[in-house]
């Protein structure tokens, strides 16, 4: 499982390349090369796993658990990850939502948009249920955070610097295109990757 979920690198297109002079955090995100990426392409990779299943012990109760439906939501404030977890034991049965943080991030030196599923974990209490085991110890943990421990990849927009000869009353000048700013943000429902670009003459 570790391996399989260790690394996912996404090809995606690029669009709205124009020339601006700094970065525009508006909801237009006007004036620059702009790469938004919808949850559902991270969300489609999770719902592919299936499920985890586990179990356990507690005084002389076993026990088993299994989490399926992973998914995450993305907004302006945050990025959470959700699971639909079910514990069974002999007659008893209980469904709770598992919950994550999201951490996203990007790194310029690889050009790299990082995608990290972290505290992956819930506790339930049963006391209520098992009435013969001190009630401090009736506490079940469900930790998925193993599961998780490698980021998602997924490759960020950065072409090469680029230059065009122009020739002008028989001089030829070189206009180069350079990405001088690149920035991440959460936006509803995905990720927005926002490059800024110059032209200069030279």
């Amino acid at each position: 499982m570790k391996n399989y979920l260790s690394k996912i690198l996404i090809t995606l297109l690029m669009f709205s390349l124009n020339i601006p002079s700094k970065l525009n955090t508006q909801d237009n995100y006007s004036n620059h090369l702009e790469l938004f990426i919808h949850q559902d392409i991270i969300n489609n990779f999770l719902s592919s796993i299936g499920s985890i299943d586990g179990g356990g012990k507690i005084g002389g109760f076993n026990y088993k658990w299994n989490v399926s439906n992973f998914y995450i939501v993305i907004d302006e404030e945050k990025a959470e990850f959700y699971g639909n977890i079910k514990l069974e034991s002999g007659q008893f049965s209980r469904e709770d939502i598992i919950v994550g943080n999201v951490n996203v991030y990007y790194e310029e030196n690889e050009n790299l948009i990082f995608v990290k599923i972290e505290n992956v974990d819930v506790d339930i209490d049963i006391s209520h249920i098992f009435n013969t085991i001190p009630k401090d110890v009736v506490n079940i943990n469900v930790d998925l955070s193993q599961y998780f421990a490698e980021p998602f990849e997924i490759q960020a927009p950065q072409p090469k610097t680029t230059s065009y000869p122009i020739t002008v009353s028989n001089d030829t000048t070189q206009i180069v295109i350079n990405n001088k700013e690149t920035k991440l943000f959460l936006v509803e429902n995905g990720i927005k990757i926002i490059s800024i670009y110059q032209c200069e003459s030279q």
